[in-house]
C-alpha cells in the first residue's frame, strides 16, 4: 500500500467519525465531551491536511557542489596520523 493509500484511508477514517460525531451530538445535544471530541477532530483534520501537502508536494533535488580544490592545511591542523595511534 502507497503513502497516498495510507492517507485517503486516514482522510476517510476522520469522515466517518465525523458522521459518528455529529449523530451523536444530535442525540445527546451540545455535552462537554462530544464538543471536545469534535475539537480534537478538527485538529487532526488540520494535522492531515498539512501532512498530505507535504508528502504530496513535489520534492526538489538540490544539487550541491563540491569544489575540486584541496582542503585549506587549517583543516588538519589539529588532526593526528591514523597510523600513529
Amino acid at each position: 500500500m502507497t503513502i497516498s493509500d495510507e492517507l485517503d484511508r486516514s482522510r476517510a477514517a476522520l469522515l466517518a467519525l465525523e458522521k459518528a460525531l455529529m449523530a451523536l451530538r444530535n442525540r445527546v445535544g451540545p455535552h462537554l465531551d462530544v464538543l471536545r471530541l469534535l475539537d480534537d477532530l478538527e485538529r487532526c483534520t488540520t494535522d492531515l491536511r498539512r501532512l498530505e501537502q507535504q508528502v504530496r508536494a513535489p520534492r526538489r533535488h538540490e544539487l550541491v557542489a563540491i569544489p575540486d580544490d584541496d582542503y585549506d592545511p587549517e583543516f588538519w591542523a589539529d588532526v593526528e596520523h591514523e597510523g600513529l595511534g
